[in-house]
């Protein structure tokens, strides 16, 4: 699994190391940076045109001005400030390369020499702003990013492609549209969280000699997946593997019982039974003789829930008043973990304390519209907000927050953040959640803690989406293909 840092941390780690062992150790890191920087550079075409900001974000740009030189490439340098207005550690690169690699001062926007410039390079590297990216950003640099991103030339970002936020993953006005972003040390957390992840292309991450650091910020990747997937032995039984009792559908909404419950059981659940008005699984249960039923009152709910394993609760529910009096029922008095999902979160919009009543740990899988409407707050505060909003609800509640989407992100209530690489349009489709709350739920009742479910669910249902829209395209891809592909999904990954 792939750590993530945020801006801070890496300043602050590497001020330490700094105070510790010299401030020769910043100019190490630079030169460590910087040739990095050159090295995946020198894949892509010459001539090079590097735009350097006046920070140490130039710098790096500066040393790879130099390697790319000494390699023989054709090189030219843009700076947007004076020299004299140069970090002390640029200064000293640019002193090293300024009487080799001809340079200019960009004067203003209508500056020949730039789009000369500009015109004639195969590659732009910029060495703009870094993680000093500040979010009022100047109508300069807004100018400077348009220009550069209509050019139609190869871009390779300097550690993060100017106008993103490194930590939210933010875009406030515009961002470099990057083909590759070169990160230093460790990715930052907001390379990776949408939208931004639509403007730093494939990230290559340097080492530059920093050692191990902490963080509580991750990337979900296959050896997560593999190291953390439920086992089989082969002297199991059904009920070695639990049972997963699903809260799902109604007359309005029985597919998305039928998909809860057959993503429950096709990710390994032992038993799978689901609590529904008697004309849900009338209907369904043609296609589901795996799944037993179980009477829709919130007693036989509780007693059926003494020989589960966990509550999926939530998808096609509705939110009548008896739906809200089973909800808050369950989340108070079952002793099992629970996923809520879909209307199970609906029904809580006001009342999101009462999940702190619950006697065991429950995960929250909404959607942004969702998650807005729970903590009373518009759909944009949340997309503009969204890895804070997570965090803070996952530790105010003490519950597991799955806010979906591409590039879902997974919060725990102990700090840790969860991020799953996959974006992917074809899930943009009404069931898709369904069918994850039911993989979810079937892997707690394997045995997984919640928040391990929680992510190994997310990741399992992006990698099966990768599979069907390979051979269905991102239109075509139904609920239901999520759980007849996932078995090529385990075979691959597993």
């Amino acid at each position: 699994m792939q750590k993530l840092v945020s801006s801070k941390q890496i300043r602050d780690f590497e001020s330490q190391l700094i105070q510790k062992i010299g401030n020769n150790w910043s100019l190490a890191l630079m030169e460590k940076a910087g040739s990095g920087l050159a090295d995946v550079a020198k894949e892509y075409s010459e001539p090079y045109l590097i735009i350097c900001g006046k920070g140490n974000n130039g710098g790096d740009g500066f040393v790879a001005a130099r390697y790319l030189y000494n390699l023989g490439k054709k090189v030219f340098i843009f700076l947007i400030s004076e020299e004299s207005s140069l970090s002390p550690d640029a200064k000293v690169n640019f002193d090293i390369i300024k009487n080799k690699v001809p340079y200019l001062k960009i004067e203003n926007e209508k500056d020949n020499n730039f789009y000369n410039a500009l015109n004639n390079a195969s590659t732009v590297l910029d060495c703009l702003l870094g993680t000093g990216t500040d979010n009022k950003l100047s109508p300069f640099f807004e100018w400077l990013i348009k220009t550069i991103n209509s050019s139609g030339k190869a871009v390779i970002a300097c550690d993060v492609p100017t106008g993103i936020d490194p930590d939210t993953g933010k875009v406030p006005v515009r961002a470099i549209k990057a083909r590759v972003t070169v990160t230093f040390g460790y990715p930052k957390l907001g390379l990776v969280v949408y939208p931004a992840k639509k403007f730093v292309g494939i990230i290559k991450t340097v080492d530059i000699g920093l050692p191990d650091i902490a963080t509580n910020l991750f990337l979900l990747d296959d050896q997560f997946l593999k190291e953390n997937f439920p086992k089989r032995p082969e002297d199991a039984n059904k009920g070695t593997f639990g049972r997963t009792l699903l809260v799902c559908g109604s007359k309005k909404y029985p597919g998305a019982a039928l998909l809860s419950g057959k993503a429950a059981a096709s990710i390994g659940s032992g038993l799978t039974s689901l609590a529904s008005p008697s004309e849900v699984f009338t209907r369904i249960a043609p296609v589901t003789p795996e799944i037993t039923h179980v009477d829709f009152t919130l007693n036989t709910i509780l007693e059926e829930s003494l020989n589960s394993s966990v509550l999926v609760i939530g998808p096609g529910l509705s939110t009548s008043e008896e739906i809200v009096n089973i909800v808050e029922g369950l989340i108070v008095k079952a002793s099992v973990p629970i996923v809520l999902d879909a209307d199970g979160i609906n029904v809580l919009a006001d009342k999101r304390e009462i999940i702190k009543k619950s006697k065991k740990h429950v995960v929250l899988t909404p959607h942004p519209k969702e998650f807005a409407r729970f903590l009373g707050l518009s759909v944009d505060d949340v997309l503009n907000d969204k890895v804070s909003l997570a965090k803070s609800t996952a530790m105010e509640l003490g519950c597991t927050v799955v806010l979906k989407g591409p590039g879902t992100i997974i919060a725990t209530k102990d700090e840790k953040i969860y991020i799953s690489p996959f974006g992917n349009a074809a899930l943009a489709k009404g069931g898709t959640g369904d069918v994850l709350a039911g993989f979810i739920g079937g892997l707690v009742a394997q045995g997984l803690e919640s928040d391990i479910a929680a992510c190994i669910g997310v990741y399992i249902h992006g990698k099966t989406a990768e599979l069907v829209t390979k051979d269905k395209t991102v239109f075509s891809l139904l609920p239901q293909d999520l759980i007849s592909y996932l078995p090529y999904a385990i075979k691959a990954y597993i």
